[in-house]
């Protein structure tokens, strides 16, 4: 009988038997913390300068007290998203802001006492941010030490449906990754539609999960055909191009659909977020043609 095409049993499972010393694991709990406090900072920062414009308050940018609130808003949202998808305590969430605001707010006394500047006030409270989570996970090393998270079910407090709703946080980082392509929709290069189709070919290929042939020649060819659609996108006109590049996009993501129902080939948080990225990336470039052509 022939394995099914897709088939996660028919993948090589890791082994991970190695076990994590209480240091190691602190040390990997605290950089799990600070990646998720920078891409948040970096990806909720577009939306809350957004909402201040709207609401006619972008001057509170102008002052370091201002500057450290948003900030601390910035590190905490997308973070805290973060660890109640990892099954974090509500007392550990609750120390990360309590930290993160500390740090943001420590260096705007020296700077009233006019011993530093606004600048040198906004870039301390950042630098400051990485300490105080360092401390955060050694105060708390059982609820934040790396390989201590807990299943949705086994989570401390009786917060399981917003923990159960954090799970989707590879689609809020998409949503929040293409938030700029939300708000002015535009066209992607034709060579993205050559990256898009070897993308998965290549992680595959990384990651040894091709041991059926069958769906290795699936991804190769995949792989040829996007290449083939983005050298047409580039000879065509460019509201033809721009439906082209569209629809590749928007096939892509049932390709994703398929991987994240399976379980194969890549993560299905990757998955996930590449189904999001790949309908707001086709859609908006759909939209972004139509524009041209009104």
């Amino acid at each position: 009988m022939s394995t099914p095409l897709f088939s996660a049993s028919a993948l090589p499972r890791r082994r991970d038997g190695a076990r994590t010393t209480p240091f190691r694991g602190a040390l990997l709990g605290a950089l799990e913390l600070l990646t998720a406090a920078t891409v948040s900072m970096v990806l909720v920062d577009q939306i809350t300068a957004l909402v201040l414009s709207l609401l006619g308050r972008s001057s509170v940018l102008a002052q370091p007290a201002g500057v450290a609130v948003v900030m601390t808003f910035d590190v905490c949202a997308g973070t805290a998203v973060w660890m109640l998808a990892r099954g974090r305590s509500n007392r550990s969430i609750l120390g990360m802001v309590i930290v993160t605001g500390a740090a943001f707010a420590l260096p705007l006394l020296p700077f009233w006492l006019g011993g530093i500047s606004g600048p040198t006030a906004v870039l301390l409270g950042h630098v400051l941010v990485v300490p105080a989570i360092a401390l955060l996970v050694a105060i708390l090393p059982g609820d934040l030490a790396s390989g201590r998270s807990r299943p949705i079910a086994e989570a401390p407090d009786s917060g399981i449906r917003l923990r159960r709703l954090s799970r989707r946080w590879p689609t809020l980082l998409a949503l929040l990754l293409t938030f700029g392509e939300i708000l002015h929709p535009d066209v992607a290069p034709p060579w993205a539609l050559v990256v898009l189709g070897a993308e998965y070919l290549v992680i595959g290929l990384a990651r040894r999960q091709f041991r059926d042939r069958r769906l290795l020649t699936l991804h190769a060819a995949g792989a040829l055909a996007y290449a083939a659609l983005a050298t047409l996108a580039v000879f065509v006109t460019p509201e033809a191009a721009g439906i082209l590049i569209g629809i590749g996009w928007l096939l892509h993501a049932g390709w994703d659909v398929v991987l994240h129902r399976s379980n194969v080939v890549v993560w299905r948080w990757f998955a996930e977020a590449c189904i999001v990225i790949d309908v707001v990336v086709g859609v908006t470039a759909i939209v972004a043609t139509v524009a041209m052509w009104s």
